[in-house]
């Protein structure tokens, strides 16, 4: 590598790490019935709605649309507010407005995420170099389903850059996904780790999170057969079927179920954890503005219980940060030496082991095996910086009157 000029090494290693998204895209091309299949899953329910047919079906099909291959798992509500689009502009309509606003969505992912940008702020920031290794996590699924997550993902990421301007508008962002997608409100960690009073983090998480919830906990505890239809769709396809690569996946990894209290027990601790290591490392570390906010969205990222390959875009800057911040700290002995010193190095080193072992077709394991990785350097590196700088990080937290740390 050494032999070619920068530039061009540049480009082998972007085109490395963003080779299972390339060649997962570029082999479904030929096969055009696996393009939008959740796409068609949603406009699919929407038109069942419209029919007055059964919703949650795990054979879903609608004669409009050939080729449904996934199951509506939603609530009602995102059904019926695609139904009013049809019934305004048909199905032919709804998939080029539709088409028209996931390709913008992709482009503010892909965009913001791995563009080069000037300097900003006093501490550093993430290159290119940093960031594009956690392509690896990307795969073609990512793009050619059409998944509404993807959307949901980019608006999010459009709301975090200003949320410490208007943290209203993100707060509402990620509730309006969140009646989605209930997963999607571990973005609120961006709120939380933000640099601002820790009442108005706490209070717009707070609102967030009762407003994104409400819908799906009213439905659940109806009790009516659409209910009961919803919960034995959503059992078997997301917690046996499809279980995700994240916290879910470590769980079937070692032959356990998500649906069980003793799983959801074990997430809300996981998730503290996450969100406690984040705030000791956003404060402990003081970090900037923006390297907080994309802090709140890897780990937002990382605690998405069932994580899916839609879901990956923002895995990786946060944790980018994380490596050029802890430097600053001390140790005394050789590991945790290598723990904060050493952040791109290790980061560097899970990407490539998901790279290799999605080129070995073991992406199954290896993805769950990369995800828990990055938790726990997450989870170490917090730990060490709350150790050390305790009670800088509680007096940043409990008495901080306006913020203070540069955009």
């Amino acid at each position: 590598m050494k032999r070619f000029p920068p530039a061009v090494r540049r480009g082998l290693i972007v085109l490395v790490f963003f080779l299972p998204l390339l060649s997962g895209v570029l082999g479904k091309i030929a096969k055009s019935h696996a393009w939008f299949g959740d796409y068609r899953a949603v406009a699919c329910g929407a038109q069942k709605v419209i029919d007055g047919g059964a919703l949650y079906d795990l054979n879903l099909q609608c004669d409009a649309l050939e080729g449904t291959t996934a199951v509506y798992v939603y609530l009602p509500v995102v059904a019926e507010t695609f139904a009013v689009v049809i019934r305004l502009i048909g199905q032919d309509g709804l998939i080029w407005l539709y088409g028209a606003l996931y390709v913008l969505s992709l482009a503010i992912l892909l965009g913001v995420t791995y563009a080069p940008r000037l300097k900003t702020g006093e501490g550093p920031h993430p290159t290119l170099l940093d960031k594009i290794p956690f392509a690896a996590f990307l795969t073609g699924s990512a793009v050619v389903w059409g998944n509404i997550a993807v959307l949901c993902h980019a608006a999010v990421l459009g709301s975090a850059l200003v949320a410490k301007r208007y943290p209203w508008l993100f707060a509402a962002v990620v509730a309006v996904c969140g009646v989605i997608k209930p997963v999607f409100l571990t973005y609120l960690l961006v709120l939380l780790f933000i640099d601002l009073p820790l009442w108005k983090r706490l209070g717009w998480s707070a609102l967030a999170a009762i407003a994104g919830l409400l819908p799906t906990v009213l439905f659940a505890t109806d009790g009516s057969a659409l209910s009961q239809s919803w919960r034995a769709t959503l059992s078997g396809f997301v917690y046996t079927t499809t279980p995700g690569e994240s916290f879910y996946g470590w769980l079937g990894l070692v032959g356990l179920r998500g649906d069980s209290v003793g799983a959801n027990l074990g997430w809300l601790v996981f998730a503290g954890l996450m969100a406690l290591s984040g705030l000791a490392i956003a404060e402990g570390l003081k970090l900037d503005t923006r390297a907080r906010i994309w802090l709140g969205l890897s780990l937002g990222v990382l605690t998405i219980p069932r994580l899916m390959s839609q879901d990956v875009f923002l895995i990786g800057v946060g944790l980018a940060y994380i490596a050029l911040y802890s430097p600053t700290l001390t140790a005394v002995s050789k590991p945790l030496r290598v723990l904060k010193d050493r952040g791109r190095t290790i980061l560097t080193v899970i990407c490539v082991f998901c790279l290799i072992g999605g080129a070995a077709e073991l992406g199954d394991f290896t993805m769950r095996i990369s995800t828990l990785l990055l938790s726990l350097y997450v989870l170490a590196v917090g730990t060490l910086t709350f150790a050390q700088r305790r009670d800088a990080i509680l007096t940043a937290l409990l008495f901080r009157k306006s913020a203070r740390v540069p955009d």
